[in-house]
């Protein structure tokens, strides 16, 4: 037997027999365009927008790994990317400290505003490069800021009226993956303040930013992140086992313990027999050891199953209109205490979210 995702099996007991039909019009998919997006801090994110053909498509976020020698440019990112570009838009990115993500503002990242870097990130206060190599495995949690940035970027996009991020997905390989859940979790506490017609003062809104996620999958998902522990149950529970959010936890039957982590994390985020989380499953490919982005090499066919899964299930069952983020107008706060925290300073910060260390959602 040939190495296989065990996804047609599955799939087709849980969600019902489909098949995909080609669209002449979607033989020539876009090539990527350049992206390079600024964080909160001063770190210049790089990565590669795979537009879709399709108008306000929904839009697929690739988190890689952490660590030494891992980015967004392998064989296997771009190849996935490649198989969703028909009906969604990708966007691929180095995390700051990897790939060509390196470059720093001097001045803004080693000022007083941010003294985390300093104290965890070798260099300061001269060095206008960073690498993953200089970073103390505490800092992991703070990469989370890459993402908010990353997320701000496409709503300005959405604005612009070329995707649509009222339907955003996310891929995460390993402690990519991980820290992907963790940002999940604070979006679920992000909150949009609106002008309350009676009172002078902005309240939240009804719905938090979380709703807007539609879908994760986790190859390999890690249980820490640096040296912090994660309780992926605790940090998973508000987006999966409360609002349902769509989750695939991937990994190969032969990766003991991957495989041991999904099925527990499967068994303890669903409610059995519930309807609502029907689409929160664990998620074998069979006969392999192979862990994390290595999961979509082409010869697993994992590629075709998260295209089928997403297209044929996820988005006509959980996908959201599109409408305007007004993302330039809005301020926002985190309600995950007794005081909401603000979550972005127009004026101080400009296009990103205020800069956190996202401690607050890691589920311990």
């Amino acid at each position: 037997m040939t190495r296989a995702c065990r996804g047609p099996l599955i799939l087709v007991a849980l969600f019902g027999l489909w098949t995909l039909t080609a669209d002449p019009a979607q033989a020539q998919p876009k090539k990527p365009d350049p992206v390079k997006i600024t964080t909160v801090d001063g770190v210049d994110l790089h990565g590669s927008f795979y537009a879709s053909a399709k108008n306000q498509a929904p839009v697929v976020i690739c988190l890689h790994n952490i660590g030494a020698g891992e980015n967004s440019t392998s064989t296997n990112w771009v190849s996935l990317a490649q198989t969703l570009q028909p009906n969604f838009n990708v966007l691929l990115f180095d995390f700051r400290g990897h790939g060509k993500s390196k470059n720093i503002d001097a001045e803004t990242f080693w000022s007083a505003k941010y003294p985390d870097n300093a104290k965890l990130v070798k260099g300061a206060p001269k060095k206008e490069t960073i690498d993953v190599t200089d970073f103390d495995k505490r800092y992991y949690p703070f990469l989370a800021n890459d993402l908010a940035a990353v997320k701000a970027y496409l709503d300005r996009k959405n604005d612009a009226g070329t995707c649509n991020t009222s339907s955003t997905i996310l891929i995460g390989a390993e402690q990519g993956a991980t820290l992907g859940a963790v940002w999940v979790n604070s979006e679920w506490h992000r909150y949009k303040l609106i002008v309350n017609p009676m009172f002078p003062v902005m309240k939240p809104a009804a719905d938090s930013e979380g709703k807007d996620v539609i879908a994760c999958i986790w190859l390999s998902i890690a249980p820490k992140l640096g040296d912090s522990g994660v309780v992926l149950k605790n940090t998973l529970d508000v987006p999966v086992r409360q609002k349902a959010t769509s989750t695939v936890f991937m990994y190969g039957d032969g990766d003991k313990a991957g495989k041991d982590l999904a099925i527990s994390l499967e068994k303890s985020l669903k409610e059995k027999g519930s309807k609502k989380h029907e689409m929160v499953v664990s998620y074998p490919c069979e006969k392999t050891s192979l862990k994390g982005a290595k999961l979509l090499v082409k010869s697993l066919g994992t590629d075709g199953v998260i295209n089928e899964f997403l297209s044929k299930n996820v988005l006509p069952t959980r996908g959201n209109e599109y409408v305007e983020r007004e993302w330039r107008k809005s301020n926002f706060a985190w309600l995950a205490g007794p005081k909401p925290l603000p979550a972005r300073d127009k004026d101080v910060d400009g296009m990103n979210l205020k800069y956190s260390n996202y401690y607050m959602f890691l589920g311990r």
